[in-house]
C-alpha cells in the first residue's frame, strides 16, 4: 500500500478493499482530528511508520518506533535468500543467529517460515529487544533473544550456528551527515558504522568463525558500493563460495559465504 492508502486504512479501521467499495465510509470528527495529527507528524519529516506504530514486513505486521530501524523491503530479499539456502542445506532444525536484530523483523519471519529452526537474536540496545520480544508474540514465535554487543555473550556459550544473518549498521560519516531528513527520526546506533560504513562488517567478519559450524553460512545486506569491499574483507578471513545477490534496483545487496579453511584452524 502507498502512504495515503496506509494513513486511511489506520484511520478508518478498514482494509484497503474497503477504501474503494464501501462508499459509506466517511471520517466523522474524531477521525478527521486522529487524521489531522498524523499529517501534523508527517509534514514535519518523520516517518508514516512511527507515526502508525506499525509496518509490514514479509507479509507479517511489526511493530515499530524510533527504539528500531525501520524494516525496508531490500532486507526481505536478504531473509528470502536466507531461507532458500537453509532449505538446500536440508538441515532438520537449523541453528540461526540474527546479529543486530533490531525489530526483530529478520528473526521472526525466518522463524515464522521455518517452524522447526532454533532461532536466536541479538542486539545491544535492550529497548530495541524490548520491542523484539513483542514483535515475536505479536506473530506467534520463539526466539531466543540475547543483549548482546556482537557476540560478546556468547563467549561463555559453546553454541555453534548453522547460519549467521545480519544487517548491520553501514552508514559512513560522511553519508550520515547528508541523509533525509526522515531518517534523522530512527536510532543513530542501528546507522552508523564507522568512517567507511564497513566497522560492523570487520567486527562480525573476523569473529564469525568461531561461531558457525561446518559448512555453515554468513548472510548480509550491504549498502551501495560496498560489495566490492566486503567481499575483500571476508576473503581475508578466508571464508568461500562468495555469492553476491542484487536487489530491486539492480544493486550488489546481500552478499553470503560459507565457512571455509581458516588461517588459524
Amino acid at each position: 500500500m502507498n502512504e495515503v492508502e496506509l494513513v486511511l486504512t489506520h484511520v478508518l479501521n478498514c482494509n484497503r478493499l474497503s477504501l474503494y467499495l464501501n462508499k459509506d465510509m466517511h471520517l466523522g470528527k474524531d477521525k478527521s482530528m486522529l487524521l489531522s495529527l498524523i499529517l501534523k507528524r508527517r509534514i514535519l519529516g518523520e516517518p508514516v511508520q512511527y507515526i502508525l506504530g506499525k509496518t509490514e514486513f514479509m507479509g507479517l505486521e511489526f511493530k515499530v518506533d524510533n527504539r528500531v530501524l525501520i524494516p525496508r523491503p531490500e532486507t526481505e530479499i536478504l531473509v528470502e535468500t536466507a531461507i532458500s539456502q537453509l532449505k538446500q542445506m536440508g538441515i532438520a532444525s537449523p541453528k540461526i543467529m540474527d546479529l543486530g536484530t533490531g525489530s526483530g523483523c529478520i528473526a521472526v519471519a525466518i522463524a515464522k517460515s521455518l517452524p522447526r529452526a532454533d532461532v536466536w537474536a541479538s542486539d545491544i540496545s535492550i529497548s530495541a529487544l524490548q520491542l523484539a520480544r513483542e514483535n515475536a508474540c505479536l506473530n506467534n514465535v520463539e526466539i531466543k533473544f540475547i543483549q548482546s554487543d556482537l557476540f560478546d555473550a556468547l563467549k561463555s556459550k559453546n553454541v555453534k550456528f548453522d547460519l549467521i544473518i545480519s544487517n548491520p549498521p553501514y552508514v559512513s560519516t560522511e553519508e550520515f551527515n547528508s541523509l533525509a531528513k526522515e531518517i534523522s527520526f530512527e536510532p543513530e546506533l542501528a546507522l552508523k558504522a564507522g568512517i567507511d560504513g564497513l566497522d560492523f562488517y570487520r567486527l562480525i567478519i573476523t569473529q564469525a568463525a568461531a561461531y558457525l559450524g561446518d559448512n555453515g553460512l554468513l548472510i548480509f545486506e550491504e549498502g551501495i558500493n560496498q560489495a566490492v569491499l566486503v567481499k575483500e574483507i571476508l576473503e581475508q578471513e578466508s571464508f568461500d563460495q562468495l555469492i553476491l545477490i542484487k536487489d530491486y534496483n539492480n544493486i550488489e545487496r546481500i552478499i553470503m559465504a560459507k565457512k571455509g579453511l581458516f588461517k588459524n584452524g
